[in-house]
Formats: C-alpha cells, sequence, structure tokens
C-alpha cells in the first residue's frame, strides 16, 4: 500500500513542473507550424516563378531555337485542356489580375474558383478566361468555364 501513495505523491509534485511546459511547447510548435507555412509558400512562390520563366520564351529567340530546346512531343499524348489546346492570348487581351470579378483570384485554388464560376456573367467568365489561359492554364478551371459556356448556348 505504501508504494501507490508514494507513486501518487511523486506525480502530484511533478505536474506542476509538466504543466509549466506543456505551454511553452505549444508556443514553440506554433510557431514552429507558421514557419514551415511561411517556407512552403515561398518555396511553391519561387518554384512558379521559374516554371513561367521557363515556359515564356524570352524576347528575341525565334520559334525555332526554342524547339530546338524541347524534346520532341507527340501532339496526341500532349496535356490539353479539355476543349483543346489553349488558343494564344494577346499580352494586350489579357486583364489585369486587379480586374477580374473574383477577388484575390492568385490566392484561390483551382476548387474555390470553380465553384464561383456559375455566379458569373459571361464577360467576367471571359475575363477569367483569358487571364488564365495567358497564365497557369489550370484544366479544372478551363474545363468548367467550357462546361459553362456549352450549357450557356
Amino acid at each position: 500500500m505504501v508504494v501507490p501513495v508514494e507513486v501518487g505523491s511523486r506525480l502530484i509534485e511533478a505536474v506542476p513542473a509538466v504543466v509549466d511546459k506543456v505551454p511553452s511547447a505549444a508556443e514553440r510548435v506554433k510557431r514552429e507550424i507558421v514557419l514551415a507555412r511561411f517556407l512552403g509558400k515561398l518555396v511553391v512562390d519561387q518554384g512558379v516563378r521559374e516554371l513561367r520563366s521557363r515556359l515564356t520564351p524570352e524576347r528575341g529567340h525565334s520559334a525555332t531555337a526554342a524547339s530546338e530546346t524541347e524534346p520532341d512531343r507527340d501532339p496526341a499524348t500532349a496535356p490539353q485542356s479539355p476543349a483543346g489546346p489553349p488558343a494564344a492570348v494577346p499580352a494586350s487581351e489579357v486583364p489585369d489580375v486587379a480586374t477580374l470579378a473574383l477577388a484575390d483570384y492568385d490566392h484561390l485554388s483551382s476548387a474555390q474558383i470553380v465553384g464561383k464560376l456559375d455566379g458569373l456573367d459571361d464577360v467576367e467568365r471571359e475575363a477569367i478566361e483569358r487571364y488564365e489561359t495567358a497564365g497557369r492554364h489550370r484544366r479544372t478551371i478551363l474545363g468548367k468555364l467550357d462546361q459553362l459556356r456549352v450549357a450557356s448556348s
């Protein structure tokens, strides 16, 4: 009977020390999570910039120079949007992201954007399509825009 009482008294003595450490450990974990999310966003943003710079032809290079650096691809196996390959949008026709009907467009996921497309009119959808075609070419968004275009006609 002495052993359980002794163990209980030691636990009671140790509880305040453990409780004092728990909030500081929780704060440390929160700080590390915030740091990890920040670094993750930084890495993803850098990757997007790098990818865009590689996919955007530099001015002054001819189309043949670009094709010499890319491997031969079979057009049948190349990734395409459901409506076919996106048409090139002249830079003058690409809307500014601030003018799009969806606020913070560049910070929304594809799923969030697709969920909001039904509530937009045809002009707003066309602006988003031009912006998306000139930029990230996300098939889910372009496919939904194509579905809405077919349904409205």
